[in-house]
């Protein structure tokens, strides 16, 4: 008969034998495990302090809802009117466009949108709009303008800033401070393919920053996809690459989504059918602007 100590041998070394197989497979566990993660990347999980980099999207737009009949025009000054260096006053006058109300479309509640209502935007030169939100025929200054000669672009605008775009919706007059300025070349001349950059402009704070319009306006052109076409570059200053880029073939205006806190310079340019530049002071066009999430 067996003693004690034989039967107790094999007892022993199947109790190691277990401990090793269960080890064994958890070590396996932890193995793949392993691997699975880094098979996905090996990121870490996105953390909620906001630092991660938003995902940036540019896309073209629809308009907003039509205001049939809506239109502005300059009153003052006349054309080719030569007025004397100082302060210049212009007049507009508009039908079937109410300055200083709300335009009630869901557009609004998206969008950088102005207390003050619709107004018109007076574009002088192209440089930066003037938002005037003044009654019909209230003179309404450019400032003091040096000698030169000068085109100011008018159109409605709907509260939220976008243009009423159609062919009778806006005006554009030419002028010239001092008389030695007469004959000077002005910077929109009659008959010449041009593209009028209007939005965004200036700073975007909060939910502002969320969705900002790129808008346009045209003037002796049409845009079509074998044809003359707008083209936005949104570069992130001291960035090497542009964080966004969008051809447009439609007269529409465009919105960016997920930029993040920064200084931002907008390009709007005119491209012909062999996507060159289209010659024109209005036809190259940068504004700096500040997003702050």
């Amino acid at each position: 008969m067996p003693n004690a100590s034989s039967s107790y041998v094999p007892n022993f070394i199947d109790y190691l034998m277990i401990t090793f197989t269960r080890r064994l497979s958890a070590l396996a566990l932890v193995l793949a495990g392993l691997l699975i993660f880094a098979g996905c990347g090996g990121d870490a999980p996105e953390s909620d302090n906001g630092d991660d980099a938003n995902t940036v999207t540019l896309e073209a737009g629809e308009r907003a809802p039509a205001i049939d009949g809506a239109m502005a025009r300059f009153e003052v000054p006349e054309s080719e009117a030569v007025l004397e260096p100082g302060e210049v006053n212009v007049e507009v006058a508009v039908e079937n466009f109410t300055p200083g109300e709300q335009t009630e479309v869901p557009r609004r509640e998206q969008l950088a949108n102005s207390g003050n209502g619709q107004h018109t935007h007076i574009i002088l030169n192209n440089d930066p709009y003037f938002a005037n939100y003044n009654a019909e025929d209230e003179p309404f200054s450019l400032g003091e303008l040096e000698p030169g000669a000068y085109s100011a672009f008018v159109f409605p605008s709907r509260s939220f800033h976008e243009s009423v775009k159609s062919e009778d919706a806006f005006d554009v007059v030419n002028f010239y401070v001092g008389e030695d300025a007469e004959g000077a070349d002005f910077p929109l001349e009659e008959g010449e393919p041009s593209i009028i950059y209007s939005r965004p402009k200036g700073t975007y704070s909060g939910a502002d920053a969320e969705r900002i319009m790129l808008d346009f306006y045209l003037y002796n052109v049409e845009l079509s996809e074998d044809g003359y076409r707008a083209h936005y570059t949104i570069e992130e200053e001291g960035s090497d690459e542009p964080v966004a880029e969008l051809t447009m073939d439609e007269w529409t205006p465009a919105f960016v989504e997920g930029l993040d806190s920064g200084t931002y310079t907008f390009t709007l340019e005119l491209l012909d059918e062999n996507d060159e530049r289209v010659p024109g002071t209005f036809n190259y066009t940068e504004r700096e602007v500040e997003v702050e999430r």
